[in-house]
């Protein structure tokens, strides 16, 4: 095992993350604490299989009236994004685009979309507050 520290990023690989897109610093901070915690990756996902998986949900699909009842929001986890959907619900109090959440559940792929019914869920925070 080698014990000596990891090089320091050049002046170049700095100045890049200065400049690099929001969402590609958000990608990494999100790998990156998901991987520290001992969560899944979405990447990772292939056919059905139990998962616990961190990220914020990054988009939300409403569903007009009429239509069966479901919560459709996709969790973005720096790695991949997967839709997460609660089948019976018209809506879930506290997830909005921009909440960080854990889930745990079934994932499975649909074509090449992964998808999680009815997972369960834990509110990390609301969107628009800095975690700790």
């Amino acid at each position: 095992m080698d014990l000596r520290p990891a090089p320091r990023p050049t002046l170049l690989q700095r100045l890049a993350r200065l400049f690099a897109p929001t969402d590609e610093i958000d990608a990494e901070r999100a790998r990156r604490e998901a991987e520290r915690a001992g969560y899944d990756n979405v990447r990772d996902i292939g056919g059905r299989q139990k998962v616990a998986l961190t990220g914020f949900i990054s988009s939300m699909v409403i569903h007009p009236r009429g239509a069966a009842a479901s919560v459709e929001a996709d969790l973005f986890d720096g790695t991949g994004t997967i839709t997460l959907i609660w089948l019976g619900r018209e809506r879930i109090p506290g997830i909005v685009p921009g909440t960080r959440l854990t889930v745990t559940g079934f994932a499975a792929k649909r074509g090449n979309h992964r998808v999680m019914y009815n997972p369960r869920y834990e509110i990390i925070a609301r969107a628009g507050e800095e975690q700790e």
